[in-house]
């Protein structure tokens, strides 16, 4: 009698092994309860566009010499004009910070001779917060002019000083987009959107609109023009709505 009830549980566990077998996953939450595996996950992005309220830029000097000690002060006499540049034009103290100062030999090669060294390179590179966008141009100029043909300028790079408004804004985008979603394949499979059960920011990007200088903007008698542009912040998310039925 016990052989006879076995056979019933013992097909019972065959035909759920035949129910999964494969890449398929199939899960039947009990009557009424709502499982782990019973929801709906969707991604969903959030994006904000804004304006700029600052410039970050990159600017610096190189001067070369017959040797270590005149290569360096050169640098660091033109390196101090372009700090004065800047704190005249109103850039803070606390918004100068300088990223790199190097000193490198110059060789020259010549066949079946060991190098030689000719001179010497010696670069000071600075970035700097501009905070007043409308006088970026100016800013730019005039530090130019003063480091004269040392002058180097790398690039610029647009901001907001404060992005935390702009990525609150997109979070609340993206999950209104993930939200949206699990709407739709709701509808399409007949039953309701029910809470959520969790979210994952999987993604946030912070994109300021970089510009790159030419290489011969010392030379330039025209006046730098400044385009600020749009900065972009974007969130995607992962989110796991139960399913309401």
């Amino acid at each position: 009698m016990r052989y006879l009830l076995f056979l019933p549980l013992l097909a019972a566990v065959m035909l759920g092994t035949v129910a999964c077998k494969g890449d398929t996953t199939v899960n039947v939450p009990a009557q009424g309860n709502n499982a782990l595996g019973d929801g709906i996950t969707v991604s969903g992005s959030g994006e904000v566009n804004a304006p700029p309220d600052i410039l970050t830029l990159s600017i610096g000097i190189e001067a070369e010499g017959r040797t270590v000690a005149l290569a360096r002060t050169e640098a660091a006499a033109a390196a101090n004009r372009l700090i004065d540049s800047l704190k005249a034009n109103g850039v803070a103290e606390k918004d100068i910070q300088t990223t790199s100062v190097n000193i490198y030999p110059q060789y020259f090669y010549s066949p079946n001779e060991p190098p030689r060294i000719t001179a010497y390179t010696a670069s000071n590179t600075l970035s700097v917060k501009v905070r007043d966008i409308d006088r970026a141009g100016k800013v730019i100029d005039d530090g130019v002019d003063a480091a004269g043909d040392t002058a180097r300028l790398q690039g610029i790079a647009f901001g907001v000083d404060d992005p935390a408004p702009l990525l609150k804004q997109a979070r609340e985008k993206a999950v209104a987009d993930a939200r949206s979603r699990a709407e739709a394949y709701a509808a399409a499979a007949g039953v309701n959107v029910g809470d959520v059960l969790s979210i994952a920011e999987t993604n946030q990007s912070y994109v300021p609109v970089i510009h790159y200088a030419a290489d011969d903007i010392a030379g330039s008698e025209k006046s730098t023009p400044i385009e600020p542009g749009e900065t972009t912040v974007s969130v995607n998310v992962n989110v796991r709505f139960a399913i309401k039925r």
